[in-house]
């Protein structure tokens, strides 16, 4: 059977998998994502891109890896304003930015809305647990009260204290992105096999 380009999207996907898990791992034992990580996950994309290039119309290849630079630079674009913020760290935003490499515009938005609610759904249950629903109401109301007052032009407080709950979010993107895989693999599955999804 002929390798076509459904094939090379089903690679990409598990690969997309196999960075999620390795990078939760390394987040939830270390709160870092190693940057070697990151090098393996573009060195896969370039030697998938690299075999595309060999194995398909060159048109569509360059279709394709120009929409995963498209994917790349909203996947740290995303994260941009919340690093700048001190909410996520700059190991969350590469990550992003190779899952961009991996899953194209409408994957890195899909596996980072995904991401947001896993992030948000763990972090209510983490502060429930220990008891900080107050005080991330009071957080809430004072971001709010200083938008407010402020007009919009003052966003540049710190939350971050003694007690503050930390949790490694980069499992939350990882969570998010292993949805979209999952679900893309059994869209991309089922047309080769020739089964509805």
């Amino acid at each position: 059977m002929a390798l076509s380009s459904e094939h090379f999207i089903v690679a990409l996907l598990v690969g997309a998998i196999v960075l999620s898990l390795f990078a939760a791992w390394h987040d939830i034992r270390t709160r870092r994502i190693p940057n070697r990580l990151l090098k393996w996950g573009i060195l896969y994309f370039l030697a998938i891109f690299i075999a595309m290039a060999f194995l398909l119309p060159i048109g569509n290849v360059l279709k394709g890896f120009l929409f995963a630079l498209l994917g790349m630079v909203l996947g740290g674009a995303f994260l941009y304003f919340p690093y700048q913020y001190r909410q996520v760290g700059a190991g969350d935003v590469k990550l992003m930015m190779v899952y961009g490499l991996l899953l194209g515009p409408k994957g890195v938005i899909l596996a980072l809305l995904n991401g947001a609610i896993v992030g948000g759904i763990w972090a209510l249950a983490l502060a429930w647990r220990i008891g900080g629903l107050k005080h991330m109401f009071y957080n809430m109301k004072f971001m709010a009260r200083t938008v407010w007052l402020s007009g919009g032009k003052d966003m540049g407080w710190d939350l971050r204290s003694e007690g503050a709950i930390a949790m490694p979010y980069g499992v939350a993107l990882a969570a998010g992105a292993i949805l979209v895989c999952v679900w893309q693999l059994n869209l991309h599955l089922g047309r080769l096999f020739g089964v509805d999804a």
